[in-house]
């Protein structure tokens, strides 16, 4: 199998802190931080709105179960480093849609926003995915584009859903920046050793087919 140095490296400390309850070092302690829909804290602003999953989406939801009513939630700093959270929620899933934290902000971390946006409505324990959506970042556009697709020479764009389950393959994608967003989130909301990213599955759909989709599988260790 090839070798992603240094998305793998990454994803090896991930791993560890993720599946082993005891180790040290883990930077992703679980969140107390939490919003409500009609948020009156004093750095945060809340918008809540129902929304309806476009369509194009249905080969991705029907076969996982998943509603096509959603929560659209944004989170916006009232003052300070620019910091945002956009995405939608639903009994088992969440859309990680936009988000931004200035490096100089000593806010949350994205995760702890994301568990704080699913628990708004709904029991932390039902979420089963994490889609990230419409990714243009460069760090995580460049793996999925130049090193996973172009290793296995499939080709990019592709509206074709691909799965990655335990691989040299699958490694990279989680230590990928967006694959850290969601690694992070398991940690911050259950704790080490509780639940792990079972599989990743990539695609190209929806509105814009050059922006890559990314859909994380999170079960029980």
């Amino acid at each position: 199998m090839p070798e992603y140095s240094p998305w793998e490296e990454k994803e090896r400390s991930l791993r560890r802190w993720m599946e082993c309850e005891h180790e040290p070092g883990c930077p992703y302690p679980r969140s107390i931080f939490s919003l409500t829909r009609n948020s009156q804290h004093p750095e945060y602003s809340v918008t809540h709105e129902t929304v309806w999953l476009d369509s194009i989406w249905d080969t991705c939801l029907y076969p996982l179960d998943l509603p096509d009513e959603l929560n659209k939630i944004e989170i916006w700093n009232r003052q300070g480093p620019p910091v945002g959270w956009e995405g939608r929620t639903g009994p088992g899933v969440v859309f990680l849609d936009w988000i931004r934290r200035s490096r100089r902000s000593n806010a949350p971390h994205m995760s702890e926003f994301t568990k704080a946006a699913y628990e708004m409505d709904i029991p932390l324990n039902s979420l089963r995915y994490v889609f990230v959506t419409d990714i243009s970042e460069t760090d995580t556009v460049r793996c999925v584009r130049d090193e996973v697709y172009s290793s296995e020479g499939l080709p990019y764009p592709s509206n074709e859903q691909v799965t990655w389950g335990p691989s040299s393959e699958f490694d990279a994608l989680l230590g990928t920046t967006m694959g850290r967003v969601v690694a992070a989130l398991i940690m911050c909301a259950w704790g080490q050793g509780k639940k792990q990213i079972a599989r990743v599955v990539t695609f190209h759909d929806g509105e814009y087919l050059q922006r890559l989709n990314m859909r994380f599988d999170i079960e029980d260790i």
